[in-house]
């Protein structure tokens, strides 16, 4: 039941939610998603004065924010109510902060990612044409003048900043640089001094070739602030649900006005959230991922800093069931596991950044799941800025396929390590080998040919890299050195292109293989080894 109910769910809108903690106080907070096209009136006047109605967190998504006194039975009565699809106690989420160890003093990761590989392509900014790309950070405070960030805070021009007015008629007054949260304006440095924010802004893009501190992965990015932190109170459930949704709705007024309004974000960033926690709780904030990937946004999110099997233990968000959420880990300089793990739930690992931009024009050191996951958020801003026609045709023409595409690049890409088996992918970002094989996805051969199978010994799965120079379905057989046929797979082109392919042969004896890719003019072979 519940899956069906998730199912229709993601046909309809997002949801957002975090792992649940007990906390004492004498009001609860209760995050409501309605039905569609149901009224919060009509059930706020059945429950009378035993529910308080405190805000809209989502217009679109008809996500609404109740409260009501501890010691009423509040929950099960809204579970029940039948103008309510899902009902989840609003709690606080924790930041997936740096740990105390001390950091290294300069910008390796992006060595490590081979950065300079990708920037050969691009260095980011701007589609093919002409399109700003921006990622969505959900942080705590940020520090926006920054010397190396000022230049790359995205700007919301349809907006006339400070005017009291709501320019563009998207409910929200004077939102310039995004939101903040809490206190509903554009002004993002409330609170106590943080270097949260700013520093996975750094990562992702810190402002490049300008003599400047630190780069960026992308030395151009247009940056969404959507803040949530007061010197008095953590960010939220419902401050991230609202933040999440604000992405949403821009994006989608970009696809709906073929970029004449909205903004044209690709991913969001989360180094935050709740270690042991699980989807099961949590079927609003799950839901929302699915939404944000039917506009073409990605979501990236940090997982814990213990080491952890997370499949075991739980970890929100990571443990969500969506094909646009991007679970990661953080890797060290030497390509070592530094926090949690799973084979189901964390999709990459990626290194964590050792200097960032911090506040007041200054940097310093920034490490953890935190610092990894904005690695692979930028990264996936800067395939985007692949300059090519038929991708930007399929952004514009199928913002869904091509987010999909991205995920899909990003892990089939990685350096695969012993360290990193328990993950999707089993391996360590490398965003300079995901821009070449998104080259490679878009490029036209010359003619076909089996490139290469790979790894060679394999154990669980090889790679099969062809370049084919008509569309159509291709057979490829798998033969002992016997001669004996020993599986049959096949490869689909849907344009003429070079591609990647994946197979299983984990069940396969331990020998030597070959493998045999057939065309209607010529027949192809190599071979791989499997331990």
């Amino acid at each position: 039941m519940y899956r069906i109910l998730f199912l229709l769910l993601l046909c309809t809108f997002p949801t957002f939610l975090f792992a649940q903690q007990s906390h004492s106080s004498t009001q609860e907070e209760w995050i409501v998603l309605l039905q569609p096209k149901t009224n919060i009136k009509t059930l706020l006047s059945d429950f009378g004065t035993i529910v308080q109605y405190k805000k809209k967190l989502s217009k679109s998504l008809n996500i609404h924010l109740l409260s009501s006194k501890t010691t009423s039975p509040v929950f099960q009565k809204l579970q029940q109510h039948p103008s309510v699809q899902f009902v989840q106690k609003n709690e606080i989420i924790t930041w997936r902060s740096p740990p105390n160890d001390a950091l290294y003093d300069t910008q390796w990761a992006l060595d490590t990612i081979k950065a300079e590989q990708a920037w050969e392509y691009t260095t980011g900014g701007l589609t093919a044409q002409g399109d700003s790309i921006v990622c969505a950070v959900i942080d705590r405070s940020f520090y926006v003048s920054h010397e190396d960030l000022k230049e790359n805070i995205w700007r919301n021009h349809a907006e006339i900043p400070n005017n009291q007015i709501d320019d563009d008629g998207n409910g929200f007054v004077d939102d310039y640089m995004g939101w903040q949260l809490v206190y509903n304006t554009d002004r993002h440095d409330y609170g106590n001094i943080n270097n949260h924010g700013t520093a996975i802004l750094g990562i992702i893009g810190a402002k490049g070739n300008n003599n400047l501190g630190t780069t960026g992965i992308n030395w151009d990015i247009k940056l969404m602030l959507l803040s949530a932190q007061t010197a008095v109170e953590i960010t939220k459930i419902s401050n991230v649900i609202e933040g999440y949704s604000y992405a949403l709705e821009m994006r989608r007024a970009y696809n709906q006005s073929n970029g004449q309004r909205g903004a044209f974000v690709v991913s969001t960033n989360s180094s935050w959230g709740i270690d042991f926690a699980w989807a099961e709780e949590h079927p609003i904030w799950c839901a929302l991922y699915d939404s944000l990937g039917s506009a073409g946004i990605l979501s990236v999110a940090a997982t814990t800093n213990t080491d952890n099997d997370v499949d075991r233990s739980g970890d929100m968000p990571c443990s969500c069931a969506s094909s646009y959420l991007v679970g990661v880990s953080e890797s060290s300089r030497e390509d070592q596991r530094n926090a949690g793990y799973g084979l189901k739930y964390i999709d990459l690992f990626a290194p964590a950044e050792s200097k960032s931009t911090r506040w007041s024009d200054s940097y310093g050191d920034f490490g953890g799941t935190s610092g990894a996951a904005p690695q692979v958020t930028g990264a996936i801003a800067l395939l985007y800025a692949y300059p090519n026609a038929n991708w930007t045709a399929m952004i514009k023409e199928s913002p869904q396929q091509a987010a999909l595409l991205v995920k899909s690049i990003l892990l089939n890409s990685v350096d695969k390590k012993a360290a990193f088996e328990k993950s999707v992918s089993g391996g360590r970002l490398n965003v300079g080998k995901a821009m070449k094989e998104l080259a490679d996805y878009f490029s036209i051969p010359s003619e076909t040919n089996l490139l290469a199978v790979y790894p060679s010994p394999a154990s669980k799965t090889v790679r099969i890299k062809a370049s084919l120079t008509e569309s159509g379905t291709y057979p490829v057989r798998v033969y002992d050195t016997a001669g004996k046929l020993i599986a049959r797979w096949s490869i689909e082109a849907t344009a003429p292109s070079t591609r990647y392919w994946n197979f299983e042969v984990e069940h396969l004896a331990k020998g030597m293989y070959i493998v045999e890719l057939e065309t209607a003019a010529a027949t192809f072979v190599q071979q791989f080894i499997k331990n």
